[in-house]
């Protein structure tokens, strides 16, 4: 069978790892120049940062794919060569929270099943995409780190229980998350009914997309209660 190939554009991609090290040892670089990242000989050392990959691997050259390991009539068919850039913390924190799937959506409607909501904090979110980032996972390290997170409150929210012992909603804080270098309590789980438009009142938590519509009721409610116990 034969494809008349004129106006088909093929794309050749692919993970590369440890291309960025042989690039560093053709351009032997240095610290030295304005804004020149801070590189060493890599072939010694450890996970790098991707900041740095990203720099590198933009100057890939059709020597260094060779250098890697692939046949030069292969390399030979790819006239361009492009390289990705790494994820900052801002992407990181859109993929969690703007696509239509997104992975705080998904958690969300999970646990919208047993009539649970889940909340999630700014700095949480944020924290989350550092973690992704020292981690050097990128976006595929985002769900294994929510799952590690919320993995006790998925355990916890099928036990139907009434009144003050039913679980309104889990929230995911700062302090649920930890630090980049230190591990967190895991999401916080709000029993008895308003306790999530409590929380959000008593930690004076700013609206935000995601404190979502079908709060706006309890708000006012828990708002009001607030005021007056006050009086």
């Amino acid at each position: 069978m034969q494809i008349d190939t004129k106006d088909i554009l093929f794309i050749c991609g692919g993970a590369f790892v440890d291309l960025e090290k042989t690039i560093s040892e053709r351009r032997q670089d240095s610290s030295i120049g304005f804004g020149a990242p801070i590189r060493t000989n890599m072939r010694s050392s450890g996970v790098t940062s991707p900041t740095v990959t990203s720099s590198l691997l933009e100057s890939v050259e059709s020597g260094d794919l060779a250098k890697f390991g692939l046949i030069p009539e292969f390399i030979g068919r790819l006239p361009i060569l492009v390289s990705l850039a790494a994820l900052d913390e801002d992407q990181l924190v859109q993929v969690l929270t703007e696509p239509k799937n997104s992975l705080s959506r998904q958690y969300r409607k999970m646990f919208s099943l047993n009539n649970v909501k889940l909340h999630f904090t700014d700095g949480a979110l944020r924290i989350v995409a550092k973690k992704a980032i020292v981690k050097n996972t990128g976006a595929r390290g985002l769900r294994a780190l929510l799952e590690t997170i919320l993995l006790e409150a998925m355990y916890e929210i099928p036990d139907e229980k009434a009144g003050n012992e039913r679980v309104d909603a889990v929230v995911v804080d700062e302090e649920a998350i930890g630090s980049v270098d230190r591990p967190g309590c895991g999401a916080k789980i709000l029993r008895g009914d308003g306790a999530l438009a409590q929380y959000i009142i008593r930690n004076n938590i700013p609206n935000s997309p995601e404190t979502n519509e079908a709060l706006a009721g309890e708000l006012e409610d828990a708002y009001m209660l607030s005021r007056i116990v006050s009086l």
